[in-house]
């Protein structure tokens, strides 16, 4: 029987976290987790990125030698990456699942434009306010075409920014194409 295995000299992926309750009990034990304030993940949002990371990084070995550091730095991208990319799946979802049975999502922007002649009060130079006279009004209201809308909505769509945010994490692997260690060769031999 001949093996061949890859030697490294650390763990993989895999071998760090071989289940996704190691990897959000790990998450969830650094101190960004904590704390009202704190910008963690949700729990099901967080096991998705654990399979996204499986799926990518699985088999590759981690790029330092303490494993501990290891973590802080993966979980150091999540809290700084994580809760955006979380808000855009959000995002998507809600683009994704607009009702289209209603003629609400063909509704343009809306301008308005007041003209005051001769109001009671003087405006002043340091003040944002608006005057509360007007002697006129006019609004102008756009509706979009449905292929308008369509196309606002296509551009809207994206779908790269997981692998965006997956990809930050190449700096917790080791960026090799072979193995540290010589192959080791093991051949059993029958004894006749």
């Amino acid at each position: 029987m001949n093996s061949m295995l890859p030697q490294y000299s650390t763990k993989t992926f895999s071998q760090v976290y071989p289940d996704v309750e190691n990897f959000v009990n790990d998450y969830q034990r650094f101190p960004w987790f904590t704390g009202e304030d704190a910008p963690f993940l949700h729990d099901n949002t967080i096991q998705i990125l654990y399979w996204l990371l499986i799926a990518r990084y699985a088999n590759n070995p981690i790029a330092n030698r303490d494993q501990n550091q290891f973590c802080f730095k993966l979980f150091a991208i999540v809290w700084q990456y994580g809760p955006t990319w979380e808000k855009k799946l959000d995002i998507q979802k809600q683009l994704r699942n607009i009702d289209f049975s209603n003629d609400d999502w063909l509704q343009g922007a809306k301008a308005i434009y007041n003209t005051a002649l001769n109001p009671e009060t003087a405006p002043s130079t340091a003040s944002l306010e608006e005057l509360q006279y007007i002697n006129q009004q006019n609004t102008t209201n756009y509706k979009r075409s449905k292929f308008d809308a369509l196309a606002i909505l296509a551009s809207l769509l994206d779908d790269s920014f997981t692998e965006e945010f997956i990809r930050r994490f190449r700096v917790c692997f080791k960026q090799f194409v072979a193995p540290e260690d010589p192959l080791l060769f093991v051949t059993e031999e029958d004894e006749d």
